[in-house]
């Protein structure tokens, strides 16, 4: 084995990897194998990325019950081989017999014997510490000549560099924040390792100068594989070798993609929105099929985050990156990418509070906007399986059927008003504004989601909501909704097109209950 790690990378070196026309590309490493030609984690998969060239070859390992190291991505062995036991409680002998044919799991060590004297690196993907101290053996104890980087969560990262001193370490990042020297100094990494909704300018020009390579996974697609190579990352993760290498040879002929004709916003809107909607369904099947998870609090006690949270960001984040790699990127749980005149906002978890205590109303709010005006808006309800969208001047819809509201006088009484609380408090004005709708039969609920309060209006469901600050992650996409479904979006000064301020309380309503509305509320933030 081999276990040299790269030669430090310099500043000038990051500049002229940067993708541009007469440079190098980005290295292509095979994610898996090749699942596209044959199952992830195989031996086909790893004999085939090699016959395609590719730089480096990534496979996940997994240790069997009796200490083997094997190749397998998840903690189960349901997802790929049918057997619903997790791996760790198997011994090798039973794992073996999975599988028909060449399509098996195989043991590490045979990879590392097929791969002997290739010129790919085999890069070993890990994600529990006792998972590498196993792997670390494995290939400390193989006499071939293979080149071994290991990749991973610190914690097995530190595992492999205690087990082998010298190891070429790519150290797994997920955060939009570049990395410090304090954050390198314990393992040493050679690479930076980061999914692309983590890729930014900044953090490839911080890893260079730390003298670091970026490695950024999984790119499948022309456009994101052209855009990061532009950035200077040094190596491509993706599950289509052959593809990706056409779209880089193609940027690299032509001098690169930076000069192609920029799509109009018709274009963009119908394909966000299309993008949009997959994304709201896939979401839809997420949330309601993972558990909980991890909670922890953040700003205070009733502020919380979930695995669920993190997980369904890093989803949309990969998915928007992969199909507009240009375009800015807010959410909640990791802040903000910058990027061109257009930016995403989402909250993937509208009501966490109301998730981890198993209260069936939360929403994902995701809204595209241009220039500062939402385009492109959808709320994905999990727990109904309903996805309600909206296109600036093209309507609202939910499940295909359009959303409008009629401008017919409503009266107050026997209608249901949505809002918020601030935070884990009444807003002030809370108890007024409560007292008045009484006063009118007028009844105000707190449910527990500001995005569903404001979209369930464009639904027809309630006569109007309130809350006592517009955020675009939070409320974008549902404040979209009420505009393009003929309702009226008010603060305290009357009516707006597009966004109120951020920060600003802000009233949506029917119609026809908008003035009568707008009168109690403004009087109740009065007398708070």
């Amino acid at each position: 084995m081999t276990l040299s790690p790269h030669a430090p990378v310099t500043s000038a070196t990051a500049r002229d990897t940067a993708g541009r026309h007469g440079v190098r590309p980005p290295r292509l490493v095979a994610h898996r194998g090749a699942p596209r030609v044959r199952r992830e984690n195989t031996l086909p998969a790893v004999a085939v990325a090699e016959a395609l060239g590719a730089d480096c070859i990534e496979v996940d390992v997994r240790r069997t019950a009796d200490g083997v190291a094997v190749l397998l991505h998840d903690e189960t062995l349901g997802r790929m081989w049918g057997d619903a036991r997790r791996v760790s409680e198997v011994d090798w002998c039973d794992v073996a017999r999975l599988g028909n044919g060449l399509d098996r799991i195989p043991r590490l060590d045979a990879v590392l014997e097929r791969l002997d004297g290739c010129a790919a690196t085999l890069v070993v993907d890990l994600a529990d510490p006792a998972d590498a101290l196993v792997a670390a053996r494995t290939v400390a104890g193989s006499g071939g000549n293979v080149g071994v980087a290991f990749s991973g969560t610190p914690a097995a990262m530190a595992t492999v560099r205690s087990s082998l001193p010298h190891a070429d370490l790519w150290l797994a990042w997920e955060s939009l924040e570049p990395p410090t020297a304090a954050d390198l100094e314990s393992l040493r990494p050679s690479t930076l390792h980061l999914d692309v909704a983590f890729l930014t300018a900044r953090t490839v020009e911080t890893a260079h100068a730390l003298g670091l390579r970026v490695a950024v996974r999984t790119v499948d697609d022309a456009a994101p594989a052209r855009w990061a190579a532009r950035l200077g990352v040094d190596s491509i993760t993706t599950d289509d070798v052959a593809s990706v290498r056409a779209a880089l040879a193609g940027a690299e002929l032509d001098g690169s993609a930076e000069h192609d004709r920029e799509p109009t916003e018709a274009e963009i809107a119908a394909r966000a929105q299309a993008l949009a909607h997959r994304i709201a369904h896939e979401v839809i099947a997420f949330t309601r099929e993972h558990p909980v998870g991890t909670v922890s609090a953040k700003a205070d006690p009733a502020d919380l985050v979930t695995d669920v949270d993190r997980s369904v960001e890093r989803l949309v984040r990969s998915r928007v990156r992969a199909a507009f790699p240009t375009h800015g990127f807010t959410g909640e749980e990791y802040g903000t990418a910058p990027g061109d005149r257009n930016h995403w906002f989402l909250d993937p978890v509208d009501g966490t509070t109301n998730l981890v205590n198993g209260v069936p109303w939360t929403a994902m709010s995701l809204c595209l906007t241009r220039g500062g005006r939402p385009l492109v808006g959808v709320v994905a309800d999990p727990w109904r399986g309903e996805v309600l969208e909206a296109r600036r001047d093209r309507g609202a819809t939910l499940r295909d059927r359009p959303l409008r509201l009629d401008d017919a006088p409503r009266p107050l009484a026997g209608a249901v008003v949505g809002t918020e609380l601030d935070g884990h408090r009444p807003w002030p004005g809370f108890g007024t504004f409560l007292e008045a709708l009484a006063d009118r039969s007028c009844t105000l609920r707190v449910q527990g989601s500001g995005t569903l309060t404001i979209a369930q209006v464009a639904a027809g469901r309630g006569i109007g909501g309130c809350v006592s600050a517009f955020d675009p992650v939070d409320h974008g996409a549902a404040v979209l909704l009420v505009h393009e479904a003929g309702g009226v979006v008010l603060t305290r000064s009357g009516p707006v097109d597009g966004f109120p301020a951020v920060g600003e309380p802000f009233l949506v309503a029917h119609p026809g209950a908008a003035d009568e509305l707008h009168a109690v509320w403004t009087a109740a933030l009065a007398a708070g």
